[in-house]
């Protein structure tokens, strides 16, 4: 019997083996014998790759979602080539950057005047950026196994060749020429994909109207993933200590399932909200319902037992950062709306782009705040009610502006019930522990 799959669950699936791997490895360095100074450097560096790529790279993927579709079978194939020239001139003139101004880069994001094996792991991110365009490319050709293998390799590499060395004894630096390895060999695959799927041909004249559709979607990636960065950037201004950094870090975490099923959801819809609107609605709105009764449950129980497993989990220098965890579970309530599927779909990119830019403010604001009252939870928070606030105000557009109802892609009832459950199991251990 063959195994069927379609690219929602593919993508879904691809999500959480990368949020897997990377929760497999904190597990590992926190109960290896690298110091909490150590795996601090190690998620600095991380960081600081995540900081100057996740935004671009998502933007420029995203764009590639509606715009492929509407090429002739010809032009596809100069696209694949001419996007992939486009992610290499980008990866390169970040390499650069990094390169020239690396204390310029590491004092500004981590407060840090150096960081031990900052050359390697730049050179690792030059060969790794443009790889995040392989499950695109697989994706707009309705492969959805090869989505499966590409991620099933790839992660389960990720995942030995930081922990072997560090297991083995050889230390961190050998885990960083692991992932410089790891970063070629994904490069290579890219490589293939670029020659069986693409044609070698310059013609800018597609690359023009690609972006015009993308550059907006960069711009709201980048404002989206600001209150992560920011939040980091804060604990790092306030703090200017690789152990607080590492406490934040590791605490800093959205339930990962949450994350992988909700946004492959919301990336797979935009091209079928774009194709068939209201049926599409319809089927946002079950796909989400699934999501609730999976992903609420789960939250609530990881929300009632951090305290306990998390220094099980990782190691009892590792117990403050539940605080901060139990915070970012109440992420999940905005993360499991789908507004800006819609809105992306109906083409109004700008209007998501001024929204986020609002967010963006508000998080700013809530953070340097709430961070010289509570501490590292305080910044959570700043950016739990930022999320929450960007969700509102697209899902309030869409009414307004485009006669949208809320019920008409989400299942209010249940959203209603849920919410009010893990926000209360929230306050209720948050009363309980202080009282």
């Amino acid at each position: 019997m063959s195994f069927e799959i379609n690219n929602v669950r593919a993508l879904q699936i691809f999500q959480i083996l990368r949020q897997g791997a990377a929760i497999l490895i904190s597990i590992f360095l926190a109960k290896s014998i690298l110091s909490t100074e150590d795996i601090g450097v190690f998620e600095m560096l991380t960081f600081i790759g995540t900081t100057v790529s996740f935004f671009w790279i998502t933007g420029l993927n995203q764009g590639i979602l509606p715009f492929f579709p509407k090429l002739s079978l010809a032009a596809k194939k100069k696209f694949i080539f001419n996007v992939f020239l486009l992610f290499c001139g980008i990866s390169f003139f970040v390499f650069v950057l990094l390169f020239f101004l690396e204390k310029s880069f590491t004092q500004l994001l981590v407060s840090q005047t150096s960081l031990p094996y900052y050359f390697i792991f730049i050179t690792y991110l030059l060969f790794l950026m443009p790889s995040f365009l392989i499950e695109y490319i697989y994706l707009v050709q309705n492969l959805p196994q090869r989505i499966l293998s590409f991620g099933i390799t790839v992660f389960v590499l990720q995942i030995g060749v930081v922990i072997i060395p560090i297991y083995l004894g050889w230390g961190l630096k050998w885990s960083i020429y692991g992932l410089l390895a790891l970063g070629i060999f994904r490069f290579i695959w890219l490589i293939v994909v670029i020659n069986n799927f693409g044609k070698i041909n310059w013609d800018f004249s597609l690359i023009k109207p690609y972006l015009n559709i993308a550059i907006p979607l960069v711009l709201y990636a980048l404002l989206s993933a600001f209150p992560t960065i920011f939040d980091n950037w804060v604990v790092g201004w306030f703090y200017q200590n690789p152990e607080q950094f590492a406490i934040f870090r590791y605490g800093a975490r959205e339930l990962p399932l949450a994350i992988a099923l909700a946004n492959a959801l919301s990336t797979a819809m935009i091209p079928e909200v774009a194709k068939d609107f209201k049926t599409s609605l319809t089927q946002l709105k079950n796909r989400s319902l699934s999501l609730y009764h999976l992903l609420f449950p789960i939250s609530i129980i990881l929300m009632l037992t951090s305290t306990w497993w998390f220094p099980i989990v990782f190691n009892a220098d590792f117990v403050e950062s539940a605080a901060v965890f139990d915070v970012f579970l109440l992420i999940v309530i905005s993360r499991l709306i789908f507004p800006q599927t819609i809105l992306i779909a109906l083409g109004k990119t700008k209007t998501v782009l001024y929204i986020s830019i609002l967010e963006t403010l508000l998080n700013v604001i809530l953070s340097i705040w709430l961070v010289q009252i509570y501490g590292l939870v305080g910044i959570a928070f700043g950016t739990v009610l930022a999320f929450l606030f960007e969700k509102i105000a697209i899902a309030f557009y869409l009414k307004t502006k485009e006669g949208i109802r809320f019920s008409e892609y989400s299942p209010v009832g249940w959203f209603l019930f849920y919410s009010l459950i893990l926000t209360g199991v929230y306050f209720w251990k948050s009363f309980s522990i202080f009282s």
